[in-house]
């Protein structure tokens, strides 16, 4: 989120349908763009993907170039297709989930060699007619041009043998292409075959413009056109391409619920739309063919399934408007629950500096529905073993875990910097946000008990002369090259077993900092990074009065809203 937003130039077969296109204003937004929402992507990208309609019928063909605007090549009448990469790829039963195309073997195959007839044609239309004439016949978009295809075949001796009975050629598909069938069949209905790899296979839901088309995608229905891109010529990254205004009537309700107050619900509509819009060909995603995520790692978006017409009618109250500190978009960071209270930005991340409107202040709203709000007091136990793994996982090797202090805090109370202590005396200290997610913790806002440094166990230690300590305070030790220093910490001594930890005789604690048994308890509230806007804080003030506006400029000192 550090770039500003470049203006996008996509443009879509389909006009917003919650909303309509106005021009732009500002600097650094425009009312209503067009978004790019990664649906499936990276490792979850697909060998097959399906689409069904839900509202409206068929679809249309065409290609998104690299600047994002869509293409129109053709259409079809079909109600249930399915997008799969131009390899052997099967249909059936993928990681439980029956009906779907993957490179798994099943009695239905869409192999990857096809016979190519001769000639080429102007249209879709035309290449669909001649393909009419050819057993098992397609029309296929080749690098520009319209040709007919025929057949689907796993091996290039059966696709050879085919090929010298029909008069053509075997071809094979390109590291980018992608063929469109039947849904549950091996019946081609279109082939996008190119060797650029800027370009993308685009589908637009319905055969003509409709103010209502919904579409199902692997169990969620969604607004807007699909676009179908095999990055490195692998499996194929889905991303749903909509207006802004469409986009936040699924992100809101996926990220606190269609029923939350009003005011809530227009409150977290600005904040979504500004998130967005900084996000809109930010280059952490552009390379990916997307803007945004649809999970945590940006906004939870779970498409037109959510919305109601109360949290509908709630986003268009709102409809273009933006959080702006000093004319820049704001970053409008936001999360379930602070705690009691939100945290300089500067505080939880390393790549970011203070920003005016980004520092923590005292949230005295959260504890009023404190009861609503699931764990929001929260403990987390570990053995100390469980620990020592943790770190060695981590790429800290140790020599088991004593105690763990935290060693600074914040103005706001949340944990700057927590240390670990192994069994050698050596220190493991954990800044920021990384004092949290080191242990998968809820929050920062936390306190350590059990193996904590001011938690030691009581009893005595005694000297090879025999005299008894009642503490390390003021001892002084000889290490091995005969230098003499105090001991502090936890004692521990070299014996021909290696490292043994020196626990005060007596000890009536297990878990004392003298010990690498017991266990070591984390105790917070809140969950998220605490940067910015409360969720849960956002839900208290709208129950109380507050508006959206009121409640923004609460959370984010010294903005306003364009």
């Amino acid at each position: 989120m550090q770039k500003k937003w470049l203006r996008f130039s996509a443009m879509m077969l389909v006009v917003a349908l919650c909303f309509g296109m106005v021009p732009a204003q500002g600097a650094e937004y425009t009312i209503n763009p067009t978004i790019r929402v990664g649906l499936k992507y990276g490792s979850d990208a697909l060998a097959g993907a399906n689409l069904m309609n839900m509202t409206g019928s068929g679809y249309r063909f065409g290609y998104y170039d690299a600047g994002g605007a869509f293409h129109l090549l053709g259409s079809t009448a079909e109600t249930s297709i399915s997008m799969v990469k131009m390899q052997n790829v099967y249909y059936g039963t993928v990681d439980g989930r029956a009906g779907y195309f993957d490179s798994i073997t099943s009695s239905v195959a869409v192999g990857c060699y096809h016979v190519q007839m001769p000639g080429t044609y102007a249209s879709f239309d035309e290449a669909k007619a001649a393909s009419a004439s050819v057993t098992g016949g397609f029309p296929a978009w080749v690098s520009g041009s319209f040709s007919v295809r025929a057949g689907t075949y796993t091996t290039a001796e059966a696709a050879q043998s085919a090929a010298s009975a029909m008069g053509g050629t075997v071809v094979s598909g390109s590291a980018y292409g992608i063929t469109v069938v039947i849904t549950g069949t091996s019946t081609v209905l279109f082939q996008f075959d190119t060797t650029d790899a800027a370009l993308a296979l685009g589908i637009s839901p319905g055969q003509a413009d409709s103010s209502d088309i919904v579409t199902w995608f692997y169990g969620y229905r969604y607004r807007g056109n699909f676009k179908y891109q095999r990055l490195s010529g692998g499996n194929i990254t889905v991303v749903n391409v909509l207006p802004m205004e469409d986009y936040i009537c699924g992100v809101v309700p996926s990220e606190i619920g269609a029923s939350w107050p009003t005011e809530a619900i227009k409150t977290m509509s600005v904040c979504a739309r500004t998130y967005a819009m900084r996000k809109i060909n930010s280059s952490a995603n552009a390379a990916q063919g997307y803007d945004v995520t649809n999970t945590t790692s940006d906004q939870v978006y779970y498409g037109q399934g959510v919305e109601t017409d109360a949290s509908n009618a709630a986003v268009k109250a709102t409809y273009g408007k933006y959080a702006v500190y000093n004319g820049t978009l704001a970053e409008t960071y936001y999360y379930s629950s602070n705690g009691g209270a939100s945290e300089d930005v500067s505080n939880v991340w390393n790549d970011t500096t203070a920003l005016p409107y980004l520092m923590g202040k005292a949230d005295p709203y959260e504890a009023l529905v404190a009861d609503k709000i699931s764990n929001y007091n929260w403990t987390q136990t570990f053995t100390k073993a469980e620990l020592s793994t943790l770190l060695t996982e981590k790429g800290y090797t140790n020599a088991g875990v004593v105690s763990v202090t935290v060693t600074q805090n914040t103005a706001m109370g949340a944990v700057y910097a927590v240390t670990v202590t192994d069994a050698a005396g050596k220190d493991y200290t954990f800044y920021k946000e990384k004092a949290r997610t080191m242990f998968g913790l809820r929050s920062q806002k936390y306190t350590v008990s059990g193996g904590d440094a001011a938690a030691a166990a009581t009893g005595s230690y005694y000297t090879d002369g025999g005299t008894v300590l009642g503490s390390v305070s003021g001892a002084y030790a000889i290490d091995g090259s005969g230098n003499i220093g105090a001991v502090g910490g936890t004692p521990y001594a070299v014996t021909s077993d290696g490292v043994e930890t020196l626990a005060p005789t007596g000890s009536t604690s297990s878990s004392g900092t003298g010990s690498t048994s017991g266990s070591i308890t984390f105790t917070g509230k809140g969950w998220g990074h605490a940067v910015g806007l409360s969720q849960w804080g956002t839900y208290a003030m709208a129950t109380q009065g507050y508006t959206y506006d009121q409640i923004l400029k609460f959370y984010y000192t010294g903005i306003e809203i364009e």
